[in-house]
């Protein structure tokens, strides 16, 4: 058993293998180490559990959890470098608020609405303050097959078929590196260049690798 896992079984977080297993993938797939000193934004607090979790594991690490319900704000411990904002993830001006305060961040999580729509317009306004080589994670992708999330299978709109197209970004949509006599070669370094130069901005040349996992997607920055 990961001790990830285990951690987050003390607290009981739904993020251990009792309910969604996601714990031991975070182990497996994620790119730190238990010492770094990593800056986490979370967004989603509920019952304050999973702050515990990533502090405890990360323990040399600034945990920052965002809620909208006022309650969630009982669950700050600046002692413990955990600290909880007030306020939605698809409010502009609060999240301006937020990635100006504390960013940027070497983890960003979002466990919070799960809205189709909501999960898509907080990725394009919080990923540009990941820095180089974290990562942005997105739980519970599975509503993006429930209608009550304004989800549906193979329908446009949703998370999952909004990373399925982000993944061409990150191929560069298979466009020939202009300074080579061989067509397969794929230097990501010059075709971001050579985007740069044709004044392409897509924000999948920024990715490195995109992992779909059951009921998560993992997103590293290059």
């Amino acid at each position: 058993m990961s001790l990830l896992n285990s951690i987050a079984k003390s607290y009981g977080t739904d993020k251990s293998d009792e309910i969604h297993n996601y714990c031991v993938k975070y182990q497996k797939y994620l790119p730190f180490q238990r010492y770094d000193n990593l800056n986490i934004l979370e967004i989603g607090v509920l019952n304050g559990k999973s702050l515990l979790t990533w502090k405890e594991y990360f323990y040399r690490s600034n945990i920052l959890g965002i809620d909208i319900n006022p309650e969630c704000k009982q669950y700050e411990d600046k002692e413990n470098n955990i600290s909880v904002e007030i306020g939605s993830q698809t409010d502009e001006i609060f999240l301006d608020k937020v990635t100006n305060e504390y960013g940027p961040f070497d983890m960003i999580l979002d466990d919070g609405s799960h809205i189709n729509e909501h999960v898509i317009y907080t990725f394009k306004k919080l990923f540009p303050f990941v820095k180089s080589q974290g990562v942005y994670i997105i739980e519970d992708v599975h509503t993006s097959y429930y209608e009550d999330y304004g989800g549906g299978r193979y329908k446009q709109g949703t998370i999952l078929e909004y990373f399925k197209g982000i993944v061409d970004e990150v191929n560069f949509f298979g466009e020939w590196q202009e300074d080579m006599e061989n067509m397969l070669a794929r230097r990501e370094d010059k075709l971001i260049e050579q985007f740069k130069r044709k004044g392409y901005d897509y924000i999948g040349t920024q990715i490195e690798s995109i992992n779909f996992l059951n009921g998560i997607i993992i997103i590293t920055k290059r």
